[in-house]
Protein backbone atom coordinates (compact mmCIF):
# COMPACT_ATOMS: atom_id res chain seq x y z
CA UNK A 1 0.00 0.00 0.00
CA UNK A 2 1.15 3.47 -1.04
CA UNK A 3 1.62 6.10 1.44
CA UNK A 4 -0.10 9.65 0.68
CA UNK A 5 1.77 12.32 -0.50
CA UNK A 6 -0.45 14.96 1.28
CA UNK A 7 -0.11 13.78 4.50
CA UNK A 8 3.60 14.19 5.08
CA UNK A 9 5.00 16.84 6.63
CA UNK A 10 7.55 18.89 5.50
CA UNK A 11 10.47 20.41 7.37
CA UNK A 12 12.66 22.65 6.45
CA UNK A 13 16.70 21.80 6.34
CA UNK A 14 18.85 23.75 8.20
CA UNK A 15 21.65 23.28 5.47
CA UNK A 16 19.35 26.56 3.45
CA UNK A 17 20.70 30.03 3.68
CA UNK A 18 17.01 32.28 3.38
CA UNK A 19 15.74 35.15 4.41
CA UNK A 20 12.94 37.51 3.84
CA UNK A 21 13.10 40.77 1.93
CA UNK A 22 9.92 42.93 1.77
CA UNK A 23 7.27 40.41 1.43
CA UNK A 24 9.61 37.69 -0.56
CA UNK A 25 11.36 34.84 0.48
CA UNK A 26 15.29 34.50 -1.07
CA UNK A 27 17.08 31.98 -1.11
CA UNK A 28 20.82 32.80 -0.87
CA UNK A 29 23.90 30.53 -2.48
CA UNK A 30 27.37 31.17 -1.40
CA UNK A 31 29.94 30.60 -4.10
CA UNK A 32 32.93 30.13 -1.53
CA UNK A 33 34.31 27.45 -3.39
CA UNK A 34 37.74 27.01 -4.49
CA UNK A 35 36.95 26.65 -8.09
CA UNK A 36 33.97 29.49 -7.87
CA UNK A 37 36.76 31.82 -6.50
CA UNK A 38 38.72 31.08 -10.03
CA UNK A 39 35.91 31.65 -11.98
CA UNK A 40 34.84 34.95 -10.13
CA UNK A 41 38.54 36.07 -10.76
CA UNK A 42 38.15 35.63 -14.57
CA UNK A 43 34.38 35.64 -15.10
CA UNK A 44 32.20 38.72 -13.49
CA UNK A 45 30.04 36.37 -10.97
CA UNK A 46 29.17 37.60 -8.12
CA UNK A 47 29.72 36.03 -4.43
CA UNK A 48 26.09 35.25 -3.13
CA UNK A 49 23.28 35.25 -5.89
CA UNK A 50 19.58 34.44 -5.13
CA UNK A 51 16.34 32.95 -5.84
CA UNK A 52 13.37 34.90 -5.16
CA UNK A 53 10.30 33.70 -4.70
CA UNK A 54 6.92 34.62 -6.14
CA UNK A 55 3.86 35.56 -3.47
CA UNK A 56 2.27 31.37 -3.73
CA UNK A 57 6.38 30.27 -3.37
CA UNK A 58 6.96 32.34 -0.28
CA UNK A 59 3.49 31.65 1.33
CA UNK A 60 4.71 27.68 0.84
CA UNK A 61 7.61 28.23 2.24
CA UNK A 62 6.31 30.48 5.75
CA UNK A 63 3.94 27.48 5.79
CA UNK A 64 6.12 25.16 6.53
CA UNK A 65 6.32 24.65 10.44
CA UNK A 66 7.26 20.88 10.73
CA UNK A 67 3.79 20.36 12.31
CA UNK A 68 1.35 21.23 9.25
CA UNK A 69 1.25 18.01 6.37
CA UNK A 70 0.68 18.78 2.70
CA UNK A 71 -2.79 19.00 2.82
CA UNK A 72 -3.26 21.39 5.69
CA UNK A 73 -0.81 23.64 3.80
CA UNK A 74 -2.79 23.62 0.92
CA UNK A 75 -6.11 24.12 2.13
CA UNK A 76 -4.66 27.23 4.24
CA UNK A 77 -3.22 28.10 0.04
CA UNK A 78 -6.82 27.79 -1.18
CA UNK A 79 -8.13 29.74 1.50
CA UNK A 80 -5.64 32.86 0.42
CA UNK A 81 -5.41 32.95 -2.98
CA UNK A 82 -8.62 31.19 -3.95
CA UNK A 83 -8.71 30.15 -7.85
CA UNK A 84 -4.84 31.39 -8.42
CA UNK A 85 -3.17 28.20 -7.10
CA UNK A 86 -5.23 25.91 -9.12
CA UNK A 87 -4.88 22.82 -9.73
CA UNK A 88 -3.54 23.08 -6.75
CA UNK A 89 -2.07 20.14 -5.42
CA UNK A 90 -0.41 19.00 -8.45
CA UNK A 91 1.26 22.59 -7.87
CA UNK A 92 2.36 22.12 -4.67
CA UNK A 93 3.40 18.32 -4.98
CA UNK A 94 5.37 19.20 -8.34
CA UNK A 95 7.00 22.77 -5.45
CA UNK A 96 7.06 20.50 -2.87
CA UNK A 97 9.39 17.52 -4.51
CA UNK A 98 11.67 20.88 -6.07
CA UNK A 99 12.56 21.56 -3.01
CA UNK A 100 13.56 18.24 -1.44
CA UNK A 101 15.35 17.13 -4.35
CA UNK A 102 17.14 20.59 -3.54
CA UNK A 103 17.59 19.63 -0.20
CA UNK A 104 16.00 22.35 1.47
CA UNK A 105 13.16 20.54 2.63
CA UNK A 106 12.97 16.93 3.57
CA UNK A 107 9.23 14.56 4.56
CA UNK A 108 8.59 13.03 7.68
CA UNK A 109 5.30 11.29 8.55
CA UNK A 110 2.95 13.11 11.15
CA UNK A 111 4.01 11.87 14.29
CA UNK A 112 7.10 10.99 13.55
CA UNK A 113 9.78 13.31 15.99
CA UNK A 114 12.57 13.47 13.14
Amino acid sequence: MKDNFLLYVPKKSEKVNWEKRGDKVMFLFYHDKLIEKMVRLFVKKPRVTTLELDDIGTTVWELIDGEKNVYEIGQQLKERFGERVEPLYERLSLFMRYLNRRGWIYFSKKGDTK
